[in-house]
């Protein structure tokens, strides 16, 4: 029997009880044992990780030293390290982004002198929207450096249609299903802050980008958010521990099944 570990941190794991439940039922239907870990506060992996090591591990922790322990002990990692050390920082998503010509809007570590008000301030680690902040000044600016107390954020041009983004599922290089997140009372859409969701189809370009960035990370389920720009879309970030609810919320794709699966082609 195939041995695996389901990583996630305490906060994430109470969370996302279905999830784990139901991939853990979807592997074991098959002859594989997907135990559940709770990864420590800190990056001490040593330290909790001291018995066997498994086959492979499913890392939906947003920790991307995580996956490069495992990795660095030959363990079969579900994303692989690359992938979750560009998805999990949004400047390294940026960067890596913007040297390959995929679209992205305008972003910068510090303002320079040649951009205007209104900003977008992003910590690089954050995830949900809920540390995604509206600038309308330098004052503003001052205010929320200070609260953030030296963690590391991006500042982002806005796009020119508020309140309205699309996450597109993917599995293995393949859109599985993507749906259409829009607010009316704040310009972040997420759903976890009372965001609208919808079905949608991916466009063309969409499609080829999800398939570029395949190419060059070769990842095994992310999320690819879109914002709406310049009369089409351009890419905002990237999700290594991608959230299901949506998609279950307005579609019938059962994409643990579909993940599953996916896993155990993978082994």
């Amino acid at each position: 029997m195939k041995r695996g570990w389901l990583l996630y941190t305490a906060e994430n794991a109470a969370k996302n009880e279905w999830f784990i439940s139901r991939l853990r039922v979807e592997l074991a239907g098959c002859g594989v044992e997907l135990a559940l870990k709770i990864l420590p506060p800190n990056d001490d992996f040593d330290g909790a990780f001291v018995e066997k090591l498994p086959d492979f591990a499913v890392v939906r922790s947003i920790r991307p030293k995580a996956n490069e322990w495992l990795e660095g002990r030959g363990v079969r990692t579900f994303n692989n390290a690359k992938t979750a050390s560009i998805a999990c920082d949004k400047w390294q998503t940026y960067r890596f982004c913007k040297e390959r010509d995929i679209p992205v809007l305008p972003t910068w570590r510090e303002k320079p002198s040649t951009a205007s008000y209104p900003l977008v301030m992003k910590t690089t680690d954050g995830h949900g929207g809920a540390e995604v902040f509206w600038l309308n000044d330098e004052s503003d600016l001052s205010r929320r450096k200070e609260r953030l107390k030296g963690r590391e954020y991006i500042l982002q041009a806005p796009c020119d249609r508020l309140g309205k983004d699309m996450r597109i599922y993917a599995i293995g290089g393949e859109p599985v299903g993507a749906v259409l997140r829009s607010s009316d009372a704040d310009f972040r859409s997420n759903f976890s802050l009372g965001g609208r969701v919808e079905k949608a189809e991916p466009s063309e370009e969409q499609r080829a980008i999800v398939e570029r960035l395949y190419e060059e990370l070769r990842f095994d389920y992310i999320g690819v958010d879109f914002l709406p720009h310049g009369g089409g879309w351009v890419l905002n970030e990237l999700e290594d521990a991608a959230g299901a609810r949506m998609l279950y919320a307005c579609s019938d794709i059962d994409i643990v099944k579909l993940y599953a699966r996916h896993i155990l082609n993978g082994l």
